[in-house]
């Protein structure tokens, strides 16, 4: 049989998921997993480019934080206090450089790790589905091949918390979000419980908030995809991605909430 083409693949993954994954039964090329891997590594390079002001005014008041919460606490010892002024100080000046000379070959090298730290997620999560499958449901499952059901998901959403991305790195995801982080003017943008507080002050908030809808749409894609490779039950496809998902954004969550304790 011949394999779907990665346009015909696409439209699956929306509309009927669960036969999105069917070639991957198969086995996979390089091609299947680089091709969205490109798309989604573009959508990253080029939606924020729309809300750049935006991130760039927030980084500033983040510093502005920080310094404050640093200038208030009178525990820091001064050889302490004058080495964070000094990258405090430094980090202002990146910023800054970066707002004037965006073309600059040294504000435009950290492109280039883009496709590389979305590489490193992927295999990350991959990794842990794998033992998942493999070996707690006894499967034989290659590594590309949930490397690639993974990737896929990231056409639709991915937390983006390990690459400094709170839009999320999701390819829809972004072009949804792209032009709310203009009206809004903020980056902190889920469409989540969290909306219904007015301070995510406790770790609960946090975590609630990491619970996006479109993020959720994609988990359970991908849910859709660990069963069909592991000729799972739908549910057990979504439980066995689920759990792990949720014990990460926990551990997002939990960073966030000492975050915003230590810049106050």
């Amino acid at each position: 049989m011949e394999k779907s083409s990665f346009l015909q693949r696409f439209v699956d993954l929306f509309f009927t998921p669960s036969k999105a994954f069917d070639d991957l039964l198969e086995g996979v090329s390089y091609r299947d997993w680089l091709y969205p891997l490109i798309v989604v590594t573009l959508g990253i390079i080029i939606l924020p480019l729309f809300f750049r002001d935006v991130s760039f005014y927030e980084a500033e008041q983040r510093l502005v934080r920080t310094e404050r919460s640093i200038a208030s606490n009178q525990d820091i010892p001064e050889e302490s206090r004058a080495r964070i002024e000094e990258r405090m100080a430094d980090t202002r000046e990146k910023i800054s450089d970066s707002k004037e000379h965006p073309f600059a070959l040294r504000n435009m090298w950290g492109y280039l790790l883009i496709p590389v730290m979305l590489f490193i997620m992927t295999a990350f999560f991959s990794a842990i589905l794998l033992l998942i499958g493999n070996f707690g449901m006894g499967g034989k499952v290659k590594f590309f091949q949930v490397f690639t059901m993974v990737m896929m998901t990231y056409l639709i959403s991915g937390n983006g918390f390990f690459m400094n991305m709170i839009p999320g790195v999701g390819t829809l995801e972004l072009i949804i979000k792209t032009p709310l982080i203009v009206i809004k003017e903020s980056t902190d943008l889920l469409f989540s419980p969290g909306l219904i507080f007015e301070e995510l002050d406790t770790f609960i908030k946090q975590l609630l908030n990491q619970l996006d809808i479109i993020r959720l749409w994609g988990v359970v894609v991908m849910g859709f995809g660990f069963a069909r490779l592991y000729n799972r039950s739908s549910l057990a496809g979504m439980i066995a991605v689920g759990i792990p998902w949720l014990v990460l954004i926990s551990i997002g969550a939990a960073l966030m909430k000492a975050n915003s304790l230590v810049s106050g």
